[in-house]
């Protein structure tokens, strides 16, 4: 009977806490599937994140990270400004001229959660390569363009690789590839559901600062978008997904210049990875209205390079796609099933085409006289 008692409080327990934490529950369980969640599984958990927003558990959780916040030095949760009401989404979003116009305040290390180590499910280069799309990003760069020729990056020297989810899944590939050519050591701090909407969860204006001093990177790679594509409202009318330039934007176009600005200062090349097609088509607009924000920031930037990765997990007419062909004519999984986060093979397309791209400011020398990773040929046909 005791046992049993035990067994019914722990089981209890381990639910509220699940369920506390629902909104990374969520993507994790519908990640297991290996197209679309069963429709079951995918009600339940809708249903479960509208009862957790609901009951306000997302802000509960943050109230207990700031009020813990002072046990966690030399962390993220340091970034925390929890001396005022930080919890009121309209303070978060909407500060006051004058304190939005003031920088922002020192705060202690911010160390991100590292990276989670996982197999690649293909190898850049392999038989079971997925092929990406005959559209390649980044091939008109007109403000870029403009710029005075910079000699290339000579390695060794530290790359940067930093974002939210996406960039963390990013650093799995690129880790991997970059180990493959001399002198570049990767860098990943990235930081599950962060973005530039909410520095009071997690400040990457303080981050970037602390990651320039500690490690000194020559390159630094971005990649994060999704959660702050949320906060966007779109102009109706607009032929293409268009930002209303409202105080959101105003205020998350403002926190971008000054992340980028602090790369420019010390005349770090720097890449912004953007989002690619996304399966929810209202976050897809709102995605790609974000995208078009990037680009500007980027062209504006003095050492600033944005990388389109619209197409590049699309399928044929642009559409989301969660399998590709590869090469081999092998149905390949390059996204996984919350239709946000792209899989293994998802991440071996973007890096290649980012090296491509990148090829033009760093000499590359691979290892052992290896050929230098670039995107595959085009002969890759791509289906849903």
């Amino acid at each position: 009977m005791k046992g049993g008692r035990i067994v019914c409080t722990y089981a209890l327990a381990l639910a509220v806490g699940l369920f506390a934490q629902f909104d990374r529950v969520a993507p994790w369980l519908s990640g297991l599937f290996e197209g679309s969640p069963p429709a079951a599984v995918a009600d339940a958990a809708r249903l479960g994140g509208d009862v957790h927003r609901v009951l306000g558990l997302e802000r509960l959780g943050l109230a207990l990270d700031c009020s813990t916040s002072g046990l966690f030095e030399g962390t993220y949760k340091n970034t925390y400004r929890c001396d005022r009401a930080l919890l009121a989404a309209d303070d978060c979003l909407f500060p006051a001229p004058a304190r939005a116009a003031a920088p922002a305040p020192e705060a202690p290390a911010a160390e991100a959660e590292p990276a989670p180590v996982q197999e690649a499910a293909l190898a850049p280069g392999g038989p079971g390569e997925a092929a990406p799309p005959a559209a390649q990003p980044g091939a008109v760069r007109p403000a870029e363009a403009q710029r005075p020729a910079q000699p290339k990056l000579v390695p060794p020297f530290n790359v940067l690789v930093a974002g939210d989810s996406l960039a963390i899944a990013l650093s799995v590939s690129m880790e991997r590839v970059l180990k493959g050519f001399d002198g570049l050591t990767m860098i990943a701090k990235g930081k599950v559901a962060s973005g530039l909407q909410n520095p009071q969860y997690y400040n990457w204006e303080q981050a970037t600062r602390q990651f320039l001093a500690e490690y000194d990177p020559k390159l630094v790679v971005f990649m994060m978008g999704a959660n702050d594509a949320k906060y966007l409202s779109l102009e109706a009318d607009a032929p293409e997904p268009t930002a209303v330039g409202d105080k959101r934007r105003q205020v998350y176009e403002a926190r971008l210049a000054r992340m980028l600005a602090l790369l420019d200062e010390r005349g770090v090349r720097h890449y912004w990875i953007g989002m690619p097609v996304m399966g929810d088509p209202d976050l897809s607009a709102k995605s790609r209205a974000l995208n078009a924000i990037l680009r500007a920031a980027c062209q504006a930037s003095a050492h600033g390079h944005y990388l389109d990765t619209w197409t590049l997990l699309a399928g044929p007419e642009g559409e989301y796609a969660q399998h590709l062909r590869d090469a081999a004519g092998q149905r390949v999984r390059v996204r996984e099933g919350d239709k946000i986060h792209f899989a293994p093979a998802g991440g071996d397309i973007i890096v290649r085409a980012f090296l491509k791209e990148a090829g033009e400011d760093v000499d590359l020398k691979p290892k052992g006289q290896k050929e230098v990773a670039q995107a595959p040929g085009q002969e890759g046909v791509q289906v849903r």
